[in-house]
């Protein structure tokens, strides 16, 4: 008869504790989305650098759940929220980059031009021996 009631208090203190996981989880996924939406537009790259881990640590924690379908929905949707923001972030900083690559590019052609006239490119590929 004890040992019933101590496998039921077992199980009851499980269920608990595993509904408080998955709704932690989900607080930090929301806490996680709120501060992207608020603040991802002024991060540095350090900010990103600690955006990922956190995201990457709440990803593990994920793994040891068992989350209802509802909870399943919720969570995809924070994770989707997430995902977006780290992308706009990607893409901003890809296209920033690009910028410098054909700025660079540009001021090369610039510099290649004031030493090699159109003349001399047209003796490096015109042999005048044949």
């Amino acid at each position: 008869m004890k040992a019933a009631r101590f496998i039921k208090i077992l199980l009851v203190l499980f269920i608990f504790c595993s509904c408080s996981q998955e709704k932690s989880i989900l607080s930090d996924y929301r806490h996680l989305a709120k501060e992207l939406k608020m603040n991802s537009s002024d991060y540095s790259a350090e900010d990103w650098e600690d955006v990922v881990r956190k995201y990457e640590k709440l990803e593990k924690k994920v793994t040891k759940c068992n989350f209802s379908q509802k909870e399943k929905k919720e969570l995809n949707r924070l994770r989707g929220q997430c995902a977006a923001y780290m992308v706009k972030a990607i893409t901003k900083q890809t296209k920033i980059q690009m910028e410098d690559v054909m700025e660079q590019i540009s001021d090369m052609a610039e510099g290649f031009n004031e030493v090699l006239s159109e003349e001399d490119i047209d003796n490096l590929f015109n042999n005048d021996d044949e």
